[in-house]
């Protein structure tokens, strides 16, 4: 595998896009080659095949009644098939009213085996500017948790 890590995610009204690429960013400044797809739109076997060569994967979705959008879960359930190893995830959203997609997003993630490495990160509404500096350093930590692991 390399130093690289696959953002994939969905988003309903603009917000979770707004932070994976702002997470893109901090992982770039910190060292890491990324990837970044909008699951909507992008070929699946694009994606895996990325995912095949890197170390990290970060998985986003708006929230929508209490759970994950539809396309980013059937492709969850794809990867949860596919059963990666040594790998290092995490998830991220925004939400409007109420939350609860990277639940759902974490525990498709342990159930295909992937470690989780940091908590979740999610923001109501759209992202402001002091949300956005925490997206950037979310993406700066997730690099450092892929440097300082050993075993890949």
């Amino acid at each position: 595998t390399e130093d690289k890590v696959v953002i994939v995610y969905e988003t309903m009204w603009g917000s979770t896009e707004k932070m994976a690429r702002k997470i893109s960013e901090g992982l770039i400044d910190a060292g890491i080659s990324v990837k970044l797809f909008d699951i909507a739109l992008a070929d699946r076997t694009e994606v895996v095949s990325e995912m095949l060569e890197a170390k990290g994967f970060l998985f986003g979705s708006s929230t929508h009644d209490n759970d994950m959008l539809p396309t980013l879960a059937g492709f969850l359930a794809f990867v949860k098939g596919l059963k990666p190893k040594n790998r290092l995830a995490a998830s991220f959203g925004s939400f409007g009213w109420a939350g609860g997609a990277q639940k759902g997003i974490e525990a498709i993630i342990k159930e295909g085996g992937v470690e989780v490495a940091q908590p979740a990160l999610t923001l109501q509404y759209a992202p402001d500017e002091a949300d956005l500096k925490r997206c950037y350093e979310w993406g700066k930590a997730f690099a450092q948790m892929l440097r300082d692991r050993k075993n890949f």
